[in-house]
């Protein structure tokens, strides 16, 4: 298995760049919602999810921080989150990042095993590099809301 440290804030850059780059507008693709479509809709997305968190409370860098979390909660909040920020017809309803993370004091490499976890398991899923892309350009900003120390 692969491993190694993502910096969002380094590579937000070459994301946005890849993500316009490859776009549809760009390739010339006929979809309403490709980026959602790629993750196999909201069935896809919540197995993707499903994978993500199975890989973040077995994984030593980050699992402590998930020790008390309602996983079934957790799964269905950002399946939810994901979707929305596919452009899905999902609805969102959990709390705004800050107000959820605030008092964790989490870091950026908390931040950076979650997003390398759910790259782990958007690979499984089959879903290219161009679309991961897009949800990561979604994510990236709410670092400043979710890092704290």
């Amino acid at each position: 298995m692969r491993r190694f440290t993502l910096n969002l804030f380094a590579i937000l850059p070459i994301i946005v760049g890849t993500a316009q780059a490859q776009s549809p507008a760009t390739t010339g693709a006929i979809s309403s919602n490709p980026a959602f479509e790629a993750f196999g809709g909201e069935p896809g997305i919540a197995k993707i999810v499903d994978n993500g968190v199975n890989r973040l409370v077995a994984d030593d860098r980050i699992k402590a921080r998930f020790a008390t979390a309602n996983i079934p909660r957790l799964k269905t909040l950002l399946t939810a989150q994901f979707c929305t920020l596919l452009g899905g017809n999902c609805v969102y309803e959990g709390r705004p990042m800050k107000e959820t993370h605030d008092g964790m004091e989490l870091r950026n490499a908390d931040f950076n095993a979650l997003a390398e976890d759910f790259q782990f398991a958007m690979d499984d899923a089959g879903v290219p590099f161009r679309y991961q892309n897009v949800l990561l350009k979604q994510l990236a900003p709410m670092q400043h809301d979710i890092v704290t120390k």
